[in-house]
């Protein structure tokens, strides 16, 4: 049993310890009998607790025991225990434990129970022996811990104790976070960490290459980490292996020597035992060597380049390389962390059947292309010059035909070999798309540019014929690759997305950058392949077109769940313009804006007119491509209308009561107090957005709430009672006010956007609200005239009349000729007809007389000739809502005359009132007026007026107008 306790004063009796055996303890029980009086331990007295011994202060909560090993003089626990120490709580414990005991003889018992409490007394009621202890103090034990074989000792000089006991102690001041004792992964993790950062600086700060480094840290470095480690319970063993996976990670970026690589797994390899490490250890460790694997399972397949033959050095780094991989295959905590691993042997054979010539020959082949490129550039640029003073010496035709003769037949040989062993006998370059595969691509592309410098003639017998055939397989391959990679590149730039830093106010995320540069990146590789057949290039055009919209479509969407997951769209708590709001929607306009740049990057419309030249007038391919563009287009539109509109949404509600109290403040409160309240609250909500907006998102979340405030004001005035026209004079102005802040100098909402067909119909019912009633009348009488001038219809019946106004006698002469098919309102199937001649509207001409024609009987055709006389003023006839008016009525001797039709005219447009001379009245020509029915205009002058309950005047002209609507009815 290994108890842990304070260190001991010098001097202090120790005879009293915790723990007694059979024959202590009747020696206690006599020395008890001679103590006279009894004493019980309180929290309360401070000079008690001083005179404490140590088996006072010992708690049974520090006290552990091991498994009990039967009939063995040699026992082998292999346990670990945990022993906290907490000076203060040990004595609180132990005081509150001993006032329980009552007498002496109960306080040499409580001991007696201390020593006994973690092990339960067996069936036959016997007490275990004593058969020794050890005394360990904290001072003698060094932080980095140890391990040695102690001495049992007896507790007195009657003890007969032998033997020794092997004990492992470390220190540790991780404090208990109710987790178990070995579960310190993220300690573990962080070790890792730091040794990485140590291992990056020491590489910063080396002068030579980093192979030749040994691995050793700095001593602040190596005192850090040892402190780190005692910190968090870091054993041996997972500091070995947090050396492994720190040093092995870097190795992949700075090339170590593999001797220290080696040296480390051995020490690995030495400190790990089974069950010596956590599940997520064993996790981590196993990825550690299988990423250290197979990257030096790929330089084996590069090992020509890497580790050429003619460097002895290169070769003896193969070699190590291979003994750390033969080391980590024969270790024990690899077989047990990768149990599914395959046997080196099969891995290697695998690399050495993979290392392909394919690589050896497009080098060649580059390398000779690329020197050809220099000859010819030197042969058209320098020596055409001289060589063209010569007749028949056509120096650069002469010299590009030889070396394209000699290149094509290298170029056919090197193809054949390449097809050997391949599936893509057909396709030469039948291997995936990869940088010495565009080298020679763009090598062959710049050596066949020159043939442009040849005729037609020889052009037909060159040998090098459409190249890029040859290399249709691997970019088709590519184009297949991108839509998964794509894919996998959203979704990892949504995961770790982070708030862009920019110098701009406009706030959006790095997922956004991420996903434009990849457009871009996937763009600009088919700008410079350059693909020189434009009908073969279509289908690709096309994948690559679908590829990168899809991917536009799904990280709109992507992008837009992580805004609902932050409860944008939840109806409980208040609504706050956040970042994330902007960032959202700003993410998806610039991906959106990236999108539209295919049609000039992907050259749409080159292709485009390339098919249609090749197949004819083929429209379904353009819609293909553009479709397929304008729906992602569409969609991301709509997710961003769709953030956008819930701003306004929810600013709703607050407009609705800031247009409410504008429309119900007092009478004398001018426009532009009343509006005050709302034009506040709009721009608090807005200069967030401004701030961190692009411009065409915040102009999007203006004309939103824009939409709003119209609403909310055409909502005031077809519910709110109606009232007088002074309140809809400040509307209207108000209205005004709106409209120059949302527009903000043409800095804000394009009047163009403001002036939509909803602002137009708010405004025009406003400026007639705000309208006397005269006023209102002389707009129906306007309203009449435009009706009359745009009615083209003669199902009613037409009216011919002849007019014009004298100057000098102040005379309107009007002459009613006759009318044509008017309509039928008697039973026998006629008419008889009359006209009404009235000047309008009343209050311009309150005295001038109404006039009627004499009744035509029987007749759908009826002949007047009756002319009349007016006295009126030039004046009156110029105003702009001044009309004459023709009635043409049924007259019926039983009931009220019948309505058959009515016509407008402009006094203004009649001849003469302008003040020329009107000479020949017969030679004037003849007026024919089509016959309207009095239609009623919705939301015209005339519903105003009727709205009017209150005003005189306007119930009298809506109660004549609703009498002439009835009898044409």
């Amino acid at each position: 049993m290994l108890g842990i306790m304070p260190g001991r004063l010098v001097g202090e009796d120790l005879s009293g310890l915790a723990v007694f055996s059979d024959e202590e303890d009747q020696g206690g029980e006599k020395r008890e009998k001679k103590r006279s009086s009894l004493r019980r331990f309180s929290l309360t007295s401070s000079k008690k607790k001083k005179d404490k011994t140590v088996k006072e202060l010992l708690p049974a909560r520090l006290i552990k025991t091991t498994d009990v090993k039967p009939n063995t003089l040699n026992p082998i626990w292999e346990e670990k225990f945990r022993l906290d120490h907490d000076d203060e709580f040990s004595v609180l414990d132990a005081t509150r434990k001993l006032n329980e005991v009552q007498g002496i003889k109960g306080l040499g018992r409580f001991f007696k129970q201390v020593a006994q409490s973690a092990r339960s007394r067996r069936s036959d009621g016997d007490v275990d022996d004593f058969l020794g202890c050890v005394d360990v103090e904290f001072n003698d034990l060094p932080s980095t811990g140890e391990e040695k074989w102690f001495k049992l000792e007896g507790r007195s000089s009657r003890s007969n104790i032998q033997g020794d006991i092997k004990l492992r102690l470390s220190l540790a001041t991780r404090e208990d976070r109710g987790l178990p004792e070995d579960d310190n992964w993220t300690d573990v993790r962080q070790h890792e960490d730091l040794i990485c950062v140590f291992i990056q600086h020491e590489i910063r700060n080396l002068h030579e290459p980093a192979i030749t480094w040994g691995g050793e840290l700095r001593k602040a470095a190596d005192t850090i980490l040892h402190q780190h480690a005692i910190q968090g319970d870091i054993t041996k063993i997972q500091r070995a292996v947090c050396r492994w996976m720190a040093y092995s990670r870097k190795h992949m970026e700075h090339t170590f020597s593999y001797d220290l690589l080696y040296k480390l797994l051995d020490d690995l390899d030495q400190c790990w035992m089974p069950d010596s490490l956590s599940r997520e250890e064993e996790q981590g460790l196993s990825e550690s060597f299988t990423t250290f694997n197979t990257y030096c399972l790929s330089i084996i397949r590069k090992q020509r380049d890497v580790f050429p033959y003619t460097n002895k050095h290169a070769v003896s780094r193969l070699s190590k390389m291979m003994s750390c991989l033969m080391k980590i295959y024969s270790m024990k905590v690899f077989k047990y962390v990768c149990p599914f691993a395959k046997e080196l042997y099969s891995e290697v054979n695998s690399c050495i059947k993979a290392v392909d010539h394919d690589d050896q020959v497009i080098q060649s082949l580059i390398e000779l292309t690329n020197s050809l490129n220099a000859d010819l550039y030197g042969a058209f640029h320098n020596y055409k010059k001289i060589y063209d003073v010569l007749d028949h010496v056509s120096y650069f035709s002469t010299t590009y035909r030889q070396l394209e003769k000699l290149l094509g037949e290298e170029f056919h040989s090197c193809m054949k070999e390449t097809k050997k062993g391949r599936n893509h006998e057909e396709q030469p370059m039948g291997i995936l798309w990869g940088p010495q595969i565009l080298k020679l691509y763009l090598a062959l592309q710049e050596f066949c540019s020159y043939k442009d410098e040849l005729t037609e003639e020889e052009q037909r017998h060159l040998h090098i014929v459409k190249y890029y055939t040859w290399f249709r397989y691997a970019v088709q391959k590519w184009v297949n690759i991108v839509s998964h990679k794509v894919m996998q590149r959203i979704s990892k730039a949504v995961e770790l997305d982070n708030v862009a830093e920019t110098s701009s106010g406009a706030k959006y995320s790095t997922s956004a950058v991420d996903v434009c540069c990849c457009f871009s990146q996937v763009t600009e590789f088919w700008r410079q392949l350059n693909w020189p057949d434009l009908v073969d290039s279509f289908p690709m055009v096309l994948k690559i077109t679908e590829d990168l919209s899809k991917g536009a479509r799904m990280y709109a969407d992507l992008i837009h769940k992580r805004l609902i997951q932050k409860g944008y769209y939840d109806e409980v708590g208040q609504f706050d313009i956040t970042e994330q709001l902007c960032i959202t929607i700003n993410n998806i306009e610039q991906v959106r804006r990236a999108l539209k740049q295919l049609p000039d990057t992907l050259r749409y419309v080159d292709v485009q007119h390339a098919v249609e030249s090749s197949n004819g007038s083929t429209h379904g391919h353009k819609f293909n491509l553009h479709s397929t563009l304008k729906a992602a287009d569409e969609m991301m539109v709509s997710k961003i209308k769709q953030v956008v509109d819930r701003v306004a949404d929810k600013m709703r509600p607050d407009i609705k009561k800031d247009i409410f109290h504008l429309n119900w403040a007092p009478e004398s409160l001018p426009a532009e107090e009343a509006v005050d309240d709302l034009m506040k609250y709009l721009d608090s909500n807005l200069q967030t957005l401004n701030e961190h907006l692009l411009k065409t998102n915040f102009d999007r979340i203006l004309e939103s709430i824009w939409i709003e405030v119209l609403e909310e004001f055409n909502e005031v005035l077809t519910t709110e009672e109606v009232r007088k026209p002074v309140f809809y004079q400040r509307m209207y102005d108000a209205l005004g006010l709106l409209v120059n802040f949302f527009n903000a100098n043409e800095k804000g909402l394009p009047i163009q956007r403001i002036q939509c067909d909803q602002y137009k119909d708010l405004k025009l019912s406003l400026s007639l609200h705000k309208k006397d009633t005269f006023s209102l009348i002389s707009r129906f009488f306007e309203e009449k005239l435009h009706q009359q001038q745009t009615f083209k219809g003669t199902e009613y019946g037409v009216l011919n009349v002849r007019m014009c106004y004298r100057h000098d006698s102040q005379t309107m002469i009007v002459e009613v000729l006759n009318a044509k098919d008017i309509i039928p309102l008697d039973a026998n199937g006629f008419s008889d007809p009359y006209v009404v001649i009235q000047f309008c509207p009343e209050h311009i001409f309150p005295h001038v007389p109404i006039q009627e024609t004499a009744i035509q009987k029987k007749t759908l055709n009826p002949t007047f000739d009756e002319s009349f006389e007016f006295s009126v003023t030039a004046e009156q006839c110029k105003r702009r809502s001044a009309v004459l008016v023709f009635t043409v009525m049924d007259h019926d001797y039983v009931f009220q005359n019948d309505f058959a039709g009515e016509a407008y005219v402009s006094l203004a447009d009649i001849p003469g009132v302008d003040g020329e001379d009107v000479t020949g009245f017969e030679a004037l020509s003849v007026v024919t007026l089509p016959l309207m029915q009095p239609k009623h205009k919705e939301k015209g002058a005339l519903d105003i007026l009727a709205s009017r309950t209150w005003d005189k005047d306007a119930q009298e002209f809506v109660k004549k107008r609703t009498k002439l609507e009835e009898q044409a009815q």
